[in-house]
């Protein structure tokens, strides 16, 4: 029979297990390549385009886009979305926008967004057309609060994103990203 010690000290334990905070594994998010291609060396080419590791679980990602027939008013722009599982398939995103256009109303699109929040504070794009100077990403290191607020499973993702101006795409970047628990 249950004395009235034995269920005092189960209801302890139970209010202990509730109380103490679960076992949190360790998120980190990653890039983990880089490729850019540009269609239109004419238009613009890169100078750069590289990731440098700074720790495991930490890497820096640099781009300098050269433009050659400034100003740049009219761009476009399209970002895809894949997750890797037997190869990479698309997951979650794949929109078209002009670029110009979301820059001056970026809550449309509520993903490009919160990508567009993140990016401008390592970049100088972060103002509406016209683009009179180069493009230049430094120093941009992916971490697990920049992507918080997406539904983003762990695994291997590739965010594509192709650059058109003028009716023409002119140039993509292909970022590889890790999500991992440890």
């Amino acid at each position: 029979m249950f004395s009235l010690k034995c269920f005092a000290i189960i209801i302890a334990l139970y209010i202990l297990t509730q109380l103490t905070p679960p076992l949190v594994a360790y998120v980190y998010v990653k890039f983990t390549n880089i490729k850019c291609v540009s269609y239109d060396k004419a238009f613009a080419d890169f100078r750069y385009c590289k990731l440098k590791a700074l720790s495991p679980n930490k890497v820096a990602l640099f781009l300098h886009v050269q433009l050659f027939q400034l100003p740049v008013n009219n761009v476009s722009i399209n970002l895809d979305v894949y997750r890797k599982a037997n190869g990479y398939r698309p997951f979650l995103f794949n929109k078209t926008s002009d670029f110009c256009q979301f820059l001056r109303n970026p809550k449309r699109i509520p993903l490009g967004k919160i990508l567009m929040d993140i990016i401008a504070m390592y970049s100088n794009i972060n103002h509406t057309c016209p683009y009179n100077h180069d493009i230049i990403v430094k120093d941009f290191i992916l971490t697990t609060q920049h992507v918080q607020l997406l539904p983003v499973p762990t695994g291997d993702y590739l965010l594509r994103i192709s650059v058109g101006a003028y009716n023409e795409f002119k140039a993509t970047v292909s970022a590889y990203v890790q999500r991992v628990e440890d």
